[in-house]
């Protein structure tokens, strides 16, 4: 009789513990906004790159390409209105989808870096259509 009364007051405690400790464990959140944008467009997704350096707007009619360092406008790439859904994916690549009708479109992007070569050494015109940089610092 002791072992029944002993085990029913352990299980009454246990319930007991387990409706009052996730009031105990509420823990307070901090938070800090890091970037706010305000875009004339409406927002229909978001996606990042893996670095995370860049983010993805899907926007009706484009993509729009932030910095998250500072959120400023860096490009965009225009997409047709029917997309709605953006992802990263590996490799610099952007799939949209759209519901109505059921498409998938996957977008390769390449990063276009400007390089200031004033006062620079190099060979050839000045006003070449195409460049080539070496990086040949071997400090």
């Amino acid at each position: 009789m002791k072992r029944k009364l002993f085990s029913k007051i352990r299980y009454n405690f246990l319930v007991f513990l387990l409706i009052l400790i996730p009031n105990l464990l509420n823990a307070a959140v901090e938070y800090e906004s890091l970037i706010q944008v305000d875009l004339d467009a409406s927002i229909l997704d978001v996606t990042t790159n893996s670095t995370a350096d860049l983010i993805f707007v899907l926007t009706p009619g484009e993509v729009l390409i932030l910095s998250a360092m500072d959120g400023k406008i860096v490009d965009h790439i225009p997409v047709e209105k029917k997309f709605e859904r953006i992802t990263y994916h590996h490799e610099d690549k952007l799939i949209l989808t759209a519901r109505n009708p059921s498409i998938i479109n996957i977008i390769k992007y390449s990063r276009i870096y400007d390089i200031d070569l004033i006062n620079r050494p190099f060979k050839g015109r000045s006003d070449a259509k195409v460049t080539l940089v070496v990086f040949d610092d071997y400090q």
